[in-house]
């Protein structure tokens, strides 16, 4: 009885925490999913929008408990489609520090015309799309 009531117990842990894949932006069928692949260095990332040229800040991001983003965490923004239409390039500012201070920018990402989503990785060479649609 111990044995299933422990098992019961972590099976519950496991779906309240939110266990398993995370969702891209291909998943929600809008926005824009940047996978971590940093080393698990920053604590906070920008989103920077582009539409047509002017730069356009956007959402911040941080860890709830304040960790570092580790590699193959994904972060969705959830660009509505009004917003997506305008926008022609993405980048991201990040830092090591929660509250964003030093950040630095990635380089723009021009994104296809006419795309509803993109999937992206951030890693040492900057930002760079994966995957739109």
């Amino acid at each position: 009885m111990k044995n299933l009531l422990l098992t019961a117990s972590v099976a519950a842990m496991m779906l309240l925490s939110g266990c398993g894949a995370e969702k891209t932006a291909a998943d929600h069928g809008s926005g824009l999913s940047v996978e971590m692949q940093s080393g698990g260095q920053y604590r906070h990332v920008q989103l920077i929008r582009y539409e047509n040229g002017e730069k356009v800040p956007d959402e911040s991001v941080v860890n709830a408990d304040g960790s570092q983003f580790e590699d193959g965490e994904v972060i969705w923004f959830d660009i509505q489609p009004g917003q997506w239409k305008d926008t022609t390039a993405v980048a991201l500012t990040v830092s090591t520090v929660g509250t964003g201070v030093g950040a630095r920018q990635t380089k723009p990402v021009k994104l296809k015309d006419g795309a509803s989503w993109a999937h992206a990785v951030f890693g040492d060479d900057g930002l760079t799309i994966k995957e739109t649609e």
